[in-house]
């Protein structure tokens, strides 16, 4: 008698249990497939690749020792807010055709967190009028 009390108890317990642990359409949830942390190779190369952005401003002054120009450059959309700062150069070339004052275009080239500029233009120089 007291065997059936005790089966009957258990029976209901793991009854108990069961419907607890058990899913009803509510609680179950689709779990985000895993996503691979490895980007494609186009993708890798994408990211890698150097971003041109259009500089326009004004040459401050020439620092030739550290090959740079000091530009007060123009707001850089999608790149950076109106600022002076110095921007390194490839060849002296470039800063011996520019003098402070002159107003310029430029490409900035940014890779990872080197930037430097290229194909600097002078569209005003120093001293004259429009």
């Amino acid at each position: 008698m007291i065997m059936r009390i005790v089966s009957k108890a258990a029976f209901v317990v793991l009854l108990v249990g069961m419907i607890g642990c058990g899913s009803s359409d509510q609680q179950k949830t689709s779990s985000p497939s895993p996503v691979s942390s490895a980007q494609p190779a186009s993708q890798a190369a994408a990211d890698s690749a150097p971003k041109t952005y259009h500089l326009e401003g004004t040459v401050v002054s020439i620092d030739r020792q550290q090959k740079r120009l000091i530009i007060d450059g123009k707001d850089i959309p999608g790149f950076m807010a109106a600022m002076t700062m110095p921007y390194p150069v490839a060849d002296d070339q470039t800063l011996n055709r520019v003098k402070p004052g002159d107003e310029i275009t430029a490409d900035v080239v940014a890779k990872d967190s080197d930037i430097h500029i290229d194909n600097v233009v002078v569209v005003k120089k120093a001293g004259t009028k429009k």
